[in-house]
């Protein structure tokens, strides 16, 4: 079986070690360089209770995206040679008033039943583990299990373990449409003009995953989320846990960077700094930790968020060309789900069933009218 993977991010290449791992031949195309859209760009965090807003399916998907990738970190690494950085300091996501502290302890109520591990702290009990804290704050969770990585290496490490395994990996190599005969997907037709044959394709392309022709009937649409993030240089140690509040986040790194963002914004595949949004992250990261007006800036960029219509991932067969998965769409989770990705299309490509319910993120819910379009500023 030879499988054809559109995308070089962090889920093209999990999905390309899973399958490699299972002895598929793999080639994954790239339309740029490996790993360097979305995958890059982020802050890394393998934090299913501080990404979920509300228990139902996307937070239990979430739960089984951090097992998944608690099951295979150390074969990764192992197998990589490369240390994605998996800290265990936790996640603090702080209240500055009455309105927001009401939220989170409804986040901790539904949290518990749903099985997350959370705790309420105090002001005082909230200073013990992140000192730096502002002393504005009046409440915080503590989501104890929630973790982050480097992201740029755990990248990196995909990549190794696929290659590796066996798995091919073209940069430049940019998918014009997928070549179908009498229903079923039969290869990938390059935008050099050449024919690449394959007994399945999957489609990880990110925020690029509805240009693709030949999936018009699928009636997907993908688009691109922009976040900013601005990068400080501290001394190592400085922050321990990694910091949310309603308008930022807060993400040390072992070597003492500090990662402030970030913000979504709907700018087409514009990828510009902007003054608007350093201004939003420096005030919300500022109002969470105060010193951070004193630390050294390093730099700052921005990247693209592959979002469906109602911003959920988008995985499994195509309704309509056989032989098509897709996995894409993951919007502002693509770290934390990366493992679980990759291990529910090996399973579907050797026709085992996934550990997990799909049906909630299937290509079909848009043909068959059950997704429910969600607007960004609704979920932000």
């Amino acid at each position: 079986m030879k499988a054809l993977v559109i995308g070089g991010g962090i889920i093209g290449s999990s999905v390309a070690w899973r399958l490699a791992s299972d002895g598929v031949q793999v080639s994954v195309f790239e339309r740029g360089r490996l790993g360097l859209e979305a995958s890059w760009a982020a802050a890394g965090l393998i934090g299913p209770q501080a990404e979920a807003h509300e228990p139902g399916a996307f937070f239990d998907l979430a739960l089984a995206g951090k097992r998944s990738f608690d099951a295979i970190v150390d074969r990764l690494t192992a197998e990589s040679g490369v240390d994605p950085e998996y800290d265990q300091h936790g996640v603090l996501y702080v209240a500055f008033d009455d309105a927001a502290r009401a939220e989170l302890q409804s986040r901790a109520r539904w949290q518990r039943a749903a099985g997350g591990d959370v705790e309420e702290l105090s002001p005082r009990e909230a200073f013990k583990l992140a000192p730096v804290l502002s002393e504005k704050i009046i409440f915080a969770l503590h989501m104890p299990t929630n973790r982050r990585v480097e992201n740029r290496k755990l990248t990196l490490a995909y990549i190794n373990a696929a290659t590796n395994a066996g798995a091919e990996f073209r940069e430049g190599a940019r998918v014009n449409s997928i070549a179908i005969e009498s229903g079923r997907a039969t290869g990938l037709r390059l935008a050099d003009g050449s024919l690449e044959s394959g007994d399945v394709v999957i489609n990880a392309a990110g925020a690029w995953a509805g240009d693709i022709r030949g999936l018009e009937d699928d009636r997907l649409h993908f688009y691109p989320v922009r976040g900013q993030i601005l990068c400080f240089d501290a001394r190592p140690g400085l922050i321990g846990p990694s910091i949310f509040s309603a308008n930022g986040i807060v993400v040390p790194r072992r070597d003492g960077r500090i990662l402030a963002g970030s913000i979504f914004e709907e700018a087409g595949f514009n990828k510009s700094v902007t003054l608007d949004g350093m201004e939003r992250i420096l005030r919300a990261v500022r109002a969470m930790v105060p010193s951070i007006a004193s630390i050294p800036f390093r730099e700052a960029w921005a990247g693209l968020r592959p979002a469906s219509d109602d911003l959920l991932p988008v995985l499994g067969p195509s309704p309509t060309v056989a032989n098509v998965l897709y996995a894409t769409g993951h919007f502002r989770s693509g770290i934390l789900l990366s493992a679980l990705t990759g291990e529910v299309i090996a399973d579907l490509v050797k026709q085992r069933t996934p550990s997990i319910d799909l049906t909630p993120f299937s290509p079909a819910r848009f043909r068959n009218g059950t997704a429910r379009p969600v607007k960004l500023a609704d979920m932000i």
